[in-house]
């Protein structure tokens, strides 16, 4: 009797056990967060014929901080930069962003895969220096506001640590246009569209 009643007892501790590690945090989204991410991107615009075609992947990274309200929704900022120097002779071909928004994260604290949803407004700015414009090799600056739509999924290896994927576009139109340092009135419009890979750190 005495044996099957510690059985019992044991069985109820491990059973016990196994419970309360099947509820452990596996992710936490709460509070201060900082990531750092790597991947391509490419930009269009209907203003500007081919020249968003002479160079149609562009590869870079970004910072990223971010801070969790609660495990819901999280506000952040956001900067990348991308080189599209590649394949022909530029001095300089960039484009790069500046931005902030609010993301959605969807599960909870018992899941390591948490996928969400973003929207926000970024600054772009593009940098493109020659371009043949009136028969003269000249500078083109280019800057302005854009909406920002984004997707993703956070993997977390730890509740402190994830990898992550993402894809956002951008929506906007230039305000500004500089041709050699002297501004004109054009205002072309602009989309963006990148992917990318990387990794956040949670302080909670």
């Amino acid at each position: 009797m005495i044996r099957k009643k510690l059985l019992v007892m044991v069985m109820g501790f491990l059973g016990y056990a196994a419970s309360v590690k099947a509820q452990d945090i596996q992710s936490n989204t709460e509070g201060f967060n900082i990531g750092v991410h790597a991947g391509v991107g490419n930009w269009s615009s209907s203003y500007f014929l081919n020249l968003d075609e002479l160079e149609p992947i562009g590869v870079g990274g970004g910072l990223r901080l971010g801070y969790g309200l609660n495990q819901r929704f999280e506000v952040f900022a956001q900067y990348n930069a991308k080189t599209f120097a590649i394949k022909n002779d530029w001095d300089t071909y960039r484009i790069s962003s500046l931005g902030a928004g609010i993301r959605v994260h969807f599960g909870g604290t018992l899941q390591r895969l948490r996928p969400y949803v973003e929207g926000g407004v970024a600054g772009v700015n593009l940098l493109i220096n020659p371009v043949l414009f009136n028969g003269d090799l000249v500078e083109y600056r280019l800057k302005g506001p854009s909406l920002a739509l984004g997707t993703g999924v956070n993997y977390f290896l730890s509740p402190n640590l994830a990898l992550h994927a993402n894809a956002t576009g951008t929506f906007g139109k230039f305000n500004s246009f500089q041709v050699n340092s002297r501004g004109i009135q054009d205002r072309p419009d602009v989309r963006t569209l990148q992917f990318s890979l990387g990794i956040n750190f949670f302080f909670n």
